[in-house]
C-alpha cells in the first residue's frame, strides 16, 4: 500500500479512530481519577572542590569534581544514605522501599545533583528528600570524599536548594492523561482500520484492482436508489448515470480481444449479491442499442433475470438442454427490438451436469450463430464450478465486484481460479460506484419507457 492508500484508509475509518480517541480519553480520565495522587518533593546540592590556589588547580579541582558528581548520583540511592533517613525518620518501610521511592540526578555538564522524593503525603516527601540530602553531604563529606594531607575533604557539597512542600501532586495529571489516552486510542483506532483493510481490503477504485491484478477494469458502473433495480434505471432515464456508466463498459467490451470480436462472454462474481445479474441485464440494454444480443440465466440455483426483466420464466434454459423445446422458441423478447432473453427455467436437481454437458456447449455454438453477442449469468465462481465450465464455451468471463462489498483477494481468487482451468478474464466490472455528480450530460429526459419500467423494483439476491 502507498502512503496515499492509508490515508484513504483512514479517511473511510474516521468514525472507528474517531470512537477510539473518544474511549483512550475516557479510559486516561478513569486511571487518573482512581490513580492516588503523588507528591514530589526536591532539594539541590552542589559540588565542588577546596582544593587550589592558582587557576590552573582550580581548573583542576573543578574537573575532579565533575567527575565524583555521577558517583554521587548513585551514592544518594544506596544503604549508607538512606538506612540513617529511615532511623531518623522512624519510617516503616526497608531500604529498598526507600530506594524506589528516592531518585537523584544531575542536570547535563553541571555538578549539582538533585534530589527527589516521591509519597502519597507531601510533608513525608518533603522530609525524606530533607533527611536523604542532609545524609549524603554528611557521608561525602566525612566518609568517601578525599581528604587532603591535614584529614579536611578535598570535596564539598553545599545546600543550594531546600526541599519546599510540594502543594500539587506531580502525578498523576489528568489533561496529560486524557490527552495520552486519546492519542493512545486514535493510534490503536488506526491501526485496526489499516489492520481490517489489509486482512479485507474492498474493492472501491480501479486502483484496488491494480494491486492484486493485471486484468483490465472493463467499467465502473454507478449504483441506484434502494428501490430501483439497475435495469429499471437504464430503462427509466437512457440518458441518466446509471446508464452512461453501463454504455460506458459495453462500449469496453469490443476492445477486449486484439484483433477479434467478443461473440460470447459469461459474467460470473465472487459471491452471492453483487449485481452480476443486474449487469448482465443492464449490458443487455446497452449493447442492444446497436446489436443482436441474447441474455442466457445459466445460473440455474438461483436464477434472476426473469425477475429483473419482469417475463415468464416457467420455460427456458432447462427446457432446451433437455430437449422439451428449441432455443428459437424457448427465447423471449425484453425492452428493445433485437434483445432476446432465455430465463432458467425450472431448477434441476443436476444444474453442473447440465451446464457442462455438450447439449450447452451446442445451444451456445447455436446462438453465437445467430446473434452478435451473447452474455451468459452463471452462479459465483468462489461457490460452485459452473462459471468455469461455461467459461470454455464462451470467449471468456467478466468478474463483477461490488464497490466496498467485495475484497481483492476474492477478486484475486476468482482470476486464479479461471485462469488455473485455462479459461481467459476479460475483465473487471465494479459495480453500485457511489454517484460522484447528479449532474448529467444533456438535458434528456425519460422516455416513455419509464411507462414499462415503473414495476421494476429492487431486484432479488444475485
Amino acid at each position: 500500500m502507498l502512503i496515499t492508500d492509508y490515508v484513504k484508509v483512514i479517511l473511510r475509518h474516521w468514525i472507528l479512530i474517531v470512537v477510539m480517541g473518544l474511549v483512550g480519553a475516557a479510559v486516561g480520565y478513569i486511571v487518573a481519577v482512581v490513580t492516588p495522587p503523588m507528591y514530589r518533593a526536591t532539594s539541590s546540592v552542589l559540588v565542588s572542590s577546596d582544593q587550589g590556589d592558582t587557576p590552573l588547580e582550580l581548573v583542576q579541582g573543578s574537573t575532579y569534581a565533575e567527575k565524583l558528581v555521577a558517583t554521587y548520583v548513585v551514592l544518594a540511592n544506596s544503604e549508607i544514605v538512606l538506612k540513617p533517613v529511615i532511623d531518623e525518620l522512624a519510617l516503616d518501610m526497608t531500604v529498598q522501599t526507600l530506594a524506589n521511592a528516592v531518585s537523584a540526578d544531575s542536570p547535563l555538564d553541571t555538578v549539582i545533583i538533585e534530589i527527589h522524593s516521591d509519597s502519597h503525603d507531601p510533608a513525608i516527601a518533603q522530609r525524606i528528600a530533607t533527611s536523604v540530602t542532609e545524609n549524603l553531604v554528611r557521608v561525602v563529606t566525612g566518609e568517601v570524599a578525599p581528604t587532603a594531607a591535614d584529614g579536611t575533604a578535598t570535596i564539598r557539597l553545599t545546600t543550594i536548594e531546600s526541599a519546599n512542600l510540594p502543594a500539587y501532586p506531580y502525578t498523576p495529571r489528568r489533561n496529560l492523561n486524557i490527552l495520552v489516552g486519546a492519542l493512545a486510542g486514535v493510534g490503536v483506532g488506526g491501526l485496526l482500520a489499516i489492520g481490517r483493510s489489509l486482512l479485507r481490503q474492498t474493492v472501491r477504485s480501479r486502483d484496488d484492482i491494480a494491486q492484486v491484478t493485471t486484468v483490465p477494469v472493463v467499467g465502473e458502473v454507478v449504483g441506484t436508489p434502494k428501490e430501483v433495480s439497475l435495469p429499471a434505471a437504464v430503462l427509466r432515464d437512457p440518458q441518466g448515470i446509471q446508464a452512461e456508466s453501463v454504455r460506458s463498459a459495453a462500449a469496453n467490451l469490443s476492445f477486449l480481444r486484439v484483433g477479434e470480436r467478443v461473440r460470447s462472454v459469461v459474467v460470473t462474481s465472487a459471491s452471492p449479491a453483487e449485481s452480476k445479474s443486474s449487469i448482465v441485464a443492464s449490458l443487455g440494454l446497452a449493447v442492444a442499442e446497436t446489436q443482436r444480443v441474447l441474455l442466457i440465466d445459466a445460473d440455474l440455483r438461483r436464477p434472476s433475470l426473469a425477475a429483473l426483466a419482469q417475463i415468464e420464466g416457467e420455460v427456458g434454459l432447462t427446457n432446451v438442454l433437455v430437449g422439451e423445446i428449441s432455443l428459437r422458441d424457448a427465447v423471449q423478447p425484453w425492452s428493445k427490438v433485437g434483445l432476446d432473453v432465455l430465463t432458467a427455467g425450472g431448477t434441476p436437481p443436476n444444474p453442473a451436469q447440465m451446464l457442462a454437458s455438450n447439449a450447452m456447449r451446442d445451444l451456445i455454438a447455436q446462438a453465437v450463430e445467430e446473434y452478435d453477442l451473447i452474455i451468459v449469468d452463471s452462479a459465483p465462481a468462489l461457490s460452485v464450478t459452473d462459471a468455469k465450465w461455461l467459461g470454455h464455451m464462451t470467449d471468456g468471463a467478466l468478474v463483477v465486484s461490488r464497490y466496498g462489498r467485495t475484497s481483492t483477494r476474492a477478486i484475486r481468487k476468482v482470476i486464479d481460479a479461471m485462469e488455473a482451468v485455462s479459461v481467459p478474464v476479460l475483465g473487471v466490472i465494479i459495480t453500485n460506484m457511489p454517484r460522484a455528480s447528479q449532474v448529467r450530460y444533456g438535458d434528456a429526459s425519460p422516455d416513455s419507457s419509464e411507462l414499462v419500467t415503473r414495476s421494476l423494483m429492487k431486484p432479488p439476491t444475485e
